[in-house]
Parts: C-alpha cells; structure tokens; sequence
C-alpha cells in the first residue's frame, strides 16, 4: 500500500466586513494568519471582540470596529 501525502496551501479568498466572519475562519491579523475561536460584539453592536488562536496555540482577542476589513483566508490542495 503506497502512502500520498497532501500539501495544503492557504489562499487569500476574498476580503470581508468584521461582521461577516464566523468561528472557524481563518484571517490574517497582524501578519499571520490565525483561526477564529470566539466572536463577540459589546452592546451598541460597534465593537467586535474576536479570540484568535495561532499555529503554536497561542490565544489573543482583537478588536475591531464593525467597518473594518479582514483578509479572509481558505486552504486548498
């Protein structure tokens, strides 16, 4: 039985409002590109609070305002 290994590369897929995005996502913040854990807004609905977790598994949360832009990202074979 022969084994193939797949090479998955990440592309930038589109660019989207920060209310746009979803637990699992994977943005580009400050460079890297981390995956989306956790969203949450404060109560006037302008400021979003997103938790981010890295490759090392390194947490973070980032705020955004509700007008700004993420680079969305997807991975393909």
């Amino acid at each position: 039985m022969t084994d193939t290994m797949s090479v998955m590369e990440l592309i930038k897929a589109d660019t989207l409002l920060v209310y746009s995005l979803e637990v699992g996502d994977l943005i580009n913040h400050e460079n890297e590109i981390v995956e989306i854990i956790d969203i949450s807004q404060d109560q006037t609905g302008d400021n979003y609070y997103l938790t981010l977790i890295n490759d090392f598994g390194e947490e973070t949360v980032a705020s955004y305002s509700y007008d700004s832009f993420v680079d969305f990202y997807v991975m393909i074979e």
